[in-house]
Protein backbone atom coordinates (compact mmCIF):
# COMPACT_ATOMS: atom_id res chain seq x y z
CA UNK A 1 0.00 0.00 0.00
CA UNK A 2 1.40 3.78 -0.70
CA UNK A 3 1.44 6.05 1.98
CA UNK A 4 2.84 9.12 2.80
CA UNK A 5 3.74 10.48 6.19
CA UNK A 6 1.84 13.29 7.01
CA UNK A 7 -0.26 13.39 4.10
CA UNK A 8 -3.90 14.05 4.74
CA UNK A 9 -4.94 12.34 1.76
CA UNK A 10 -6.24 8.40 1.86
CA UNK A 11 -4.26 5.60 0.53
CA UNK A 12 -7.41 5.75 -2.07
CA UNK A 13 -6.57 9.03 -3.09
CA UNK A 14 -3.24 8.80 -3.01
CA UNK A 15 -3.49 5.87 -6.14
CA UNK A 16 -5.24 8.06 -7.54
CA UNK A 17 -2.92 10.94 -7.77
CA UNK A 18 -0.48 8.83 -8.18
CA UNK A 19 -2.31 7.17 -11.59
CA UNK A 20 -3.68 10.99 -12.70
CA UNK A 21 0.24 11.57 -12.66
CA UNK A 22 1.22 8.86 -14.93
CA UNK A 23 -1.39 9.25 -17.09
CA UNK A 24 -0.36 12.79 -17.42
CA UNK A 25 3.23 12.57 -17.70
CA UNK A 26 2.63 9.75 -20.77
CA UNK A 27 1.28 12.04 -23.00
CA UNK A 28 3.39 13.92 -25.89
CA UNK A 29 4.24 16.81 -24.52
CA UNK A 30 6.37 18.20 -21.32
CA UNK A 31 4.44 19.77 -18.33
CA UNK A 32 6.04 22.45 -16.02
CA UNK A 33 6.00 22.07 -11.75
CA UNK A 34 3.14 24.67 -11.68
CA UNK A 35 0.94 22.94 -14.78
CA UNK A 36 1.06 19.90 -13.08
CA UNK A 37 0.48 21.01 -9.40
CA UNK A 38 -2.44 23.11 -10.99
CA UNK A 39 -4.04 20.32 -12.57
CA UNK A 40 -3.97 17.65 -9.94
CA UNK A 41 -4.48 19.83 -7.03
CA UNK A 42 -0.99 19.22 -5.22
CA UNK A 43 1.66 21.08 -3.24
CA UNK A 44 5.21 21.35 -4.48
CA UNK A 45 6.35 18.99 -1.89
CA UNK A 46 3.35 16.43 -2.89
CA UNK A 47 4.60 16.64 -6.08
CA UNK A 48 7.86 15.93 -5.86
CA UNK A 49 6.57 13.13 -3.37
CA UNK A 50 4.55 11.25 -6.28
CA UNK A 51 7.57 11.56 -8.57
CA UNK A 52 9.83 10.05 -6.79
CA UNK A 53 6.86 6.87 -6.01
CA UNK A 54 7.33 6.85 -10.06
CA UNK A 55 10.94 6.67 -9.87
CA UNK A 56 10.84 3.91 -7.44
CA UNK A 57 8.55 2.20 -8.96
CA UNK A 58 11.07 1.64 -11.85
CA UNK A 59 9.71 4.51 -14.42
CA UNK A 60 11.92 7.62 -15.61
CA UNK A 61 10.69 10.85 -15.30
CA UNK A 62 13.02 12.71 -17.50
CA UNK A 63 12.71 16.62 -16.37
CA UNK A 64 14.36 19.71 -18.48
CA UNK A 65 13.89 23.28 -18.36
CA UNK A 66 10.46 22.77 -20.55
CA UNK A 67 8.85 20.49 -17.54
CA UNK A 68 8.60 16.69 -17.19
CA UNK A 69 7.74 13.90 -19.22
CA UNK A 70 7.53 10.02 -18.84
CA UNK A 71 10.52 8.19 -20.86
CA UNK A 72 8.62 5.28 -22.23
CA UNK A 73 11.33 3.69 -24.06
CA UNK A 74 11.87 1.81 -20.26
CA UNK A 75 11.33 -1.64 -18.72
CA UNK A 76 8.81 -0.67 -16.25
CA UNK A 77 6.34 1.45 -19.06
CA UNK A 78 6.82 -1.82 -21.35
CA UNK A 79 5.87 -4.08 -18.31
CA UNK A 80 2.70 -1.44 -17.70
CA UNK A 81 2.16 -1.76 -21.97
CA UNK A 82 2.25 -5.42 -21.59
CA UNK A 83 -0.43 -5.88 -19.23
CA UNK A 84 -3.03 -5.43 -21.93
CA UNK A 85 -2.39 -6.55 -25.83
CA UNK A 86 -4.71 -7.00 -28.70
CA UNK A 87 -4.65 -8.97 -31.69
CA UNK A 88 -5.27 -7.48 -34.97
CA UNK A 89 -8.48 -8.61 -34.96
CA UNK A 90 -9.33 -7.17 -31.72
CA UNK A 91 -7.76 -4.17 -32.17
CA UNK A 92 -10.00 -3.47 -35.31
CA UNK A 93 -13.24 -4.51 -33.11
CA UNK A 94 -12.32 -2.05 -30.22
CA UNK A 95 -11.56 0.61 -32.95
CA UNK A 96 -14.84 0.02 -34.56
CA UNK A 97 -16.31 0.16 -31.10
CA UNK A 98 -14.79 3.28 -29.43
CA UNK A 99 -15.62 5.23 -32.90
CA UNK A 100 -19.36 4.00 -32.70
CA UNK A 101 -19.48 6.14 -29.05
CA UNK A 102 -20.17 9.66 -29.99
CA UNK A 103 -17.35 11.91 -29.63
CA UNK A 104 -18.33 14.35 -26.95
CA UNK A 105 -19.01 11.31 -24.56
CA UNK A 106 -17.52 10.68 -21.22
CA UNK A 107 -16.80 6.66 -22.06
CA UNK A 108 -15.04 7.85 -25.50
CA UNK A 109 -12.25 9.98 -23.57
CA UNK A 110 -11.72 7.99 -20.54
CA UNK A 111 -11.00 4.92 -23.19
CA UNK A 112 -8.36 6.56 -25.46
CA UNK A 113 -6.98 8.56 -22.26
CA UNK A 114 -6.59 4.92 -20.32
CA UNK A 115 -5.32 2.93 -23.86
CA UNK A 116 -2.89 6.12 -24.54
CA UNK A 117 -1.28 5.97 -20.95
CA UNK A 118 -0.63 2.30 -22.48
CA UNK A 119 0.40 2.57 -25.47
CA UNK A 120 2.12 4.60 -28.06
CA UNK A 121 0.23 7.96 -28.10
CA UNK A 122 0.59 8.29 -32.14
CA UNK A 123 -1.13 5.19 -32.86
CA UNK A 124 -3.93 5.62 -30.04
CA UNK A 125 -4.76 8.89 -31.18
CA UNK A 126 -4.80 7.82 -34.88
CA UNK A 127 -7.03 4.61 -34.40
CA UNK A 128 -9.08 5.89 -32.08
CA UNK A 129 -10.40 9.11 -33.63
CA UNK A 130 -13.07 10.10 -36.18
CA UNK A 131 -11.67 8.66 -39.72
CA UNK A 132 -12.03 12.03 -41.46
CA UNK A 133 -9.96 13.29 -38.80
CA UNK A 134 -6.63 10.88 -38.42
CA UNK A 135 -4.77 12.39 -41.63
CA UNK A 136 -5.30 15.84 -39.66
CA UNK A 137 -4.21 14.40 -36.17
CA UNK A 138 -1.44 13.00 -37.18
CA UNK A 139 1.25 15.90 -39.00
CA UNK A 140 0.11 18.15 -35.72
CA UNK A 141 1.26 15.03 -33.29
CA UNK A 142 4.51 15.44 -35.52
CA UNK A 143 4.47 18.77 -35.45
CA UNK A 144 4.16 18.92 -31.63
CA UNK A 145 6.79 16.14 -31.25
CA UNK A 146 9.30 17.91 -33.24
CA UNK A 147 8.42 21.12 -32.24
CA UNK A 148 7.40 21.78 -36.06
CA UNK A 149 5.04 24.87 -38.13
CA UNK A 150 2.12 23.64 -39.84
CA UNK A 151 0.07 24.99 -42.09
CA UNK A 152 -4.28 24.64 -41.70
CA UNK A 153 -5.82 24.75 -44.85
CA UNK A 154 -9.18 26.62 -45.13
CA UNK A 155 -10.27 26.90 -41.32
CA UNK A 156 -13.57 27.37 -40.86
CA UNK A 157 -13.89 29.88 -38.36
CA UNK A 158 -16.86 30.60 -36.50
CA UNK A 159 -15.23 34.26 -35.72
CA UNK A 160 -16.75 35.95 -38.70
CA UNK A 161 -17.40 32.54 -40.41
CA UNK A 162 -14.40 33.19 -41.94
CA UNK A 163 -12.25 30.01 -44.39
CA UNK A 164 -8.92 31.09 -43.77
CA UNK A 165 -5.34 28.86 -43.94
CA UNK A 166 -3.31 29.69 -40.73
CA UNK A 167 0.40 29.09 -39.90
CA UNK A 168 0.29 27.36 -36.46
CA UNK A 169 2.60 26.64 -33.93
CA UNK A 170 0.34 23.50 -32.19
CA UNK A 171 2.08 22.71 -29.08
CA UNK A 172 -1.00 20.24 -27.05
CA UNK A 173 -4.44 18.61 -27.78
CA UNK A 174 -6.93 18.74 -25.54
CA UNK A 175 -8.68 15.55 -24.08
CA UNK A 176 -9.93 12.80 -26.92
CA UNK A 177 -7.94 15.20 -29.96
CA UNK A 178 -10.89 17.35 -30.21
CA UNK A 179 -8.94 20.20 -30.05
CA UNK A 180 -5.23 21.31 -30.22
CA UNK A 181 -3.32 24.41 -28.32
CA UNK A 182 -1.02 26.41 -31.18
CA UNK A 183 0.55 29.74 -31.54
CA UNK A 184 -0.66 32.00 -33.85
CA UNK A 185 2.76 34.03 -35.12
CA UNK A 186 0.29 36.38 -37.43
CA UNK A 187 -2.17 37.34 -34.34
CA UNK A 188 0.56 36.66 -31.58
CA UNK A 189 -1.76 34.61 -29.77
CA UNK A 190 -2.49 31.40 -28.28
CA UNK A 191 -6.00 30.14 -29.73
CA UNK A 192 -8.08 26.81 -29.63
CA UNK A 193 -8.36 24.92 -32.83
CA UNK A 194 -10.92 22.41 -33.59
CA UNK A 195 -9.62 19.45 -35.99
CA UNK A 196 -13.21 18.92 -37.95
CA UNK A 197 -12.58 22.83 -38.83
CA UNK A 198 -9.68 22.06 -40.46
CA UNK A 199 -9.59 20.68 -44.45
CA UNK A 200 -6.04 19.92 -44.30
CA UNK A 201 -3.00 19.90 -42.49
CA UNK A 202 0.63 20.67 -44.09
CA UNK A 203 4.46 20.73 -42.32
CA UNK A 204 6.37 22.90 -42.84
CA UNK A 205 9.38 22.03 -42.06
CA UNK A 206 9.95 24.99 -40.44
CA UNK A 207 10.81 24.92 -36.16
CA UNK A 208 8.75 26.56 -33.79
CA UNK A 209 10.09 30.41 -33.61
CA UNK A 210 7.76 31.57 -30.01
CA UNK A 211 8.41 28.71 -28.12
CA UNK A 212 8.64 30.96 -24.74
CA UNK A 213 5.07 32.01 -25.91
CA UNK A 214 3.17 28.64 -26.17
CA UNK A 215 0.42 28.75 -23.26
CA UNK A 216 -2.44 26.85 -22.96
CA UNK A 217 -5.83 28.87 -21.14
CA UNK A 218 -7.91 27.34 -18.78
CA UNK A 219 -10.79 25.06 -20.95
CA UNK A 220 -13.79 24.43 -18.44
CA UNK A 221 -16.49 21.63 -18.93
CA UNK A 222 -18.18 23.56 -21.36
CA UNK A 223 -14.97 22.75 -23.49
CA UNK A 224 -14.51 26.53 -23.98
CA UNK A 225 -10.96 28.64 -22.68
CA UNK A 226 -10.92 31.34 -21.24
CA UNK A 227 -7.90 33.80 -19.50
CA UNK A 228 -9.56 33.30 -16.30
CA UNK A 229 -11.70 30.68 -14.06
CA UNK A 230 -15.01 32.32 -12.99
CA UNK A 231 -16.82 30.97 -10.22
CA UNK A 232 -20.79 30.12 -10.91
CA UNK A 233 -23.67 28.26 -9.08
CA UNK A 234 -27.02 27.70 -11.02
CA UNK A 235 -29.71 25.41 -9.70
CA UNK A 236 -31.38 22.75 -12.88
CA UNK A 237 -34.03 20.41 -13.30
CA UNK A 238 -33.35 16.74 -13.75
CA UNK A 239 -33.89 17.10 -17.88
CA UNK A 240 -31.33 19.84 -17.59
CA UNK A 241 -28.73 17.93 -15.36
CA UNK A 242 -29.26 15.19 -17.53
CA UNK A 243 -28.67 17.20 -20.83
CA UNK A 244 -25.92 19.12 -18.61
CA UNK A 245 -24.21 15.06 -18.00
CA UNK A 246 -24.50 13.95 -21.39
CA UNK A 247 -23.25 16.57 -23.29
CA UNK A 248 -20.50 17.64 -21.30
CA UNK A 249 -19.31 14.99 -19.00
CA UNK A 250 -16.52 16.74 -17.46
CA UNK A 251 -19.20 18.98 -15.54
CA UNK A 252 -20.08 16.12 -13.60
CA UNK A 253 -18.36 16.39 -10.33
CA UNK A 254 -19.69 19.95 -10.13
CA UNK A 255 -23.34 19.01 -9.81
CA UNK A 256 -24.91 17.83 -6.55
CA UNK A 257 -28.82 16.63 -6.11
CA UNK A 258 -30.30 19.31 -3.69
CA UNK A 259 -33.96 17.02 -3.86
CA UNK A 260 -36.39 15.86 -6.26
CA UNK A 261 -36.03 17.51 -9.54
CA UNK A 262 -33.70 19.89 -8.42
CA UNK A 263 -29.71 19.67 -8.62
CA UNK A 264 -26.92 22.61 -8.39
CA UNK A 265 -24.02 23.08 -10.22
CA UNK A 266 -21.29 24.85 -8.16
CA UNK A 267 -17.97 25.32 -10.51
CA UNK A 268 -15.90 27.21 -12.83
CA UNK A 269 -16.35 28.23 -16.23
CA UNK A 270 -13.52 29.73 -18.24
CA UNK A 271 -15.62 31.74 -20.51
CA UNK A 272 -19.45 32.81 -20.64
CA UNK A 273 -19.84 31.92 -24.22
CA UNK A 274 -20.46 28.01 -23.15
CA UNK A 275 -21.91 27.68 -20.26
CA UNK A 276 -24.69 30.36 -21.92
CA UNK A 277 -25.47 28.68 -24.82
CA UNK A 278 -26.43 25.97 -22.88
CA UNK A 279 -28.55 27.99 -20.43
CA UNK A 280 -30.22 29.87 -23.19
CA UNK A 281 -31.25 26.60 -25.07
CA UNK A 282 -33.11 25.16 -21.60
CA UNK A 283 -35.25 28.23 -21.03
CA UNK A 284 -37.23 27.72 -17.36
CA UNK A 285 -34.97 24.70 -16.54
CA UNK A 286 -32.21 26.68 -14.84
CA UNK A 287 -32.80 29.03 -11.91
CA UNK A 288 -30.92 31.23 -9.49
CA UNK A 289 -27.97 31.74 -11.56
CA UNK A 290 -25.30 32.97 -8.71
CA UNK A 291 -22.71 35.59 -11.08
CA UNK A 292 -23.36 38.88 -12.15
CA UNK A 293 -21.34 38.38 -15.39
CA UNK A 294 -22.77 35.36 -17.11
CA UNK A 295 -25.99 36.96 -16.14
CA UNK A 296 -25.29 40.38 -17.68
CA UNK A 297 -24.35 38.03 -20.75
CA UNK A 298 -27.47 35.82 -21.33
CA UNK A 299 -29.70 39.17 -20.48
CA UNK A 300 -27.78 40.67 -23.41
CA UNK A 301 -28.03 37.81 -25.67
CA UNK A 302 -32.17 37.37 -24.82
CA UNK A 303 -32.84 40.87 -26.07
CA UNK A 304 -30.79 40.34 -28.84
CA UNK A 305 -33.17 37.49 -29.94
CA UNK A 306 -35.82 39.13 -29.26
CA UNK A 307 -35.19 41.79 -31.59
CA UNK A 308 -34.18 39.06 -34.32
CA UNK A 309 -37.70 37.34 -33.99
CA UNK A 310 -39.54 40.88 -33.53
CA UNK A 311 -37.71 41.92 -37.16
CA UNK A 312 -39.50 38.09 -38.21
CA UNK A 313 -43.06 39.62 -37.55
Amino acid sequence: MITFKGSKLTPMKTALKILQLLDLLSGIRRYTSDEIRERLQLSKRGLYRYINTLKNFGFVVDKDNRGYILEKNNKAAKELGSLLHFSEEEAYILNEAINSIATTTKARASLVSKLSALYDTDRIAIRFTAKEQSSKIKPLLEAIRNKRQVKVKEYRSSVGGTVTDRLLEPFDFTTNYISVWAYEPQSGENKLFKVERMKKVEPTGEQWQFENKHRADPVDCFRVAGKKKMRVKFEMSLLAKNLLTEEYPLSEPFIRTLGENNYLFDGWVAAKEGIGRFILGLPGEIRNLENNEIRQYIGKKQEEQQIIFDNDK
